[in-house]
């Protein structure tokens, strides 16, 4: 695991913050990229395979979990999510047709070769890697929000 990971997680954002920058090469570190992009808002237009680089792409606007508190005023940003190794992509729920809708995404698991991302609305896309090598990057100046992502257990129960 890398420690330096977690102790830039772990630290709370202020203005004059740097901007969040994780790799991921392992389970763990999967699980704090995943935590920091759950309920990221992604355009449809803002994925894409660069077969020749071997690279997934994601351009998103990120809820800061990393310093949200208990009340408003929360904070967004945009951000880059990278995927390398990749060899193939597959998707459900996400066509050529969805350039326009906005999907959120729920959460990003890893087992057998294969990362998958999870989005609401039962859309999902699998990348098959050789490895695991995820990037993530804050992209500008993040904006305040007063909208937090919440999750109504009782909904997932069904």
């Amino acid at each position: 695991m890398n420690r330096s990971l977690l102790g830039g997680v772990s630290r709370m954002i202020t203005a004059d913050a740097a901007p969040l920058r994780l790799r991921a090469f392992d389970l763990e570190d999967l699980g704090v990229v995943s935590s920091m992009v759950q309920d990221a808002l992604v355009p449809g237009r803002d994925m894409k395979y660069l077969s020749e680089e071997r690279s997934f792409m994601l351009a998103l606007n990120r809820f800061q979990w990393e310093s949200a508190g208990d009340t408003p005023p929360y904070s967004r940003s945009h951000a880059g999510l990278r995927f390398d190794h990749v060899t193939h992509v597959s998707r459900r729920g996400i066509g050529p047709d969805s350039a326009d809708k906005i999907f959120a995404l729920l959460a990003i698991a890893y087992h057998d070769y294969a990362v998958m991302l999870t989005f609401s609305g039962n859309a999902a896309i699998r990348l098959t890697v050789e490895k695991l090598a995820i990037g993530l990057t804050d992209l500008g100046t993040p904006w305040p929000t007063q909208w937090k992502p919440g999750h109504d257990p009782d909904a997932m129960a069904d």
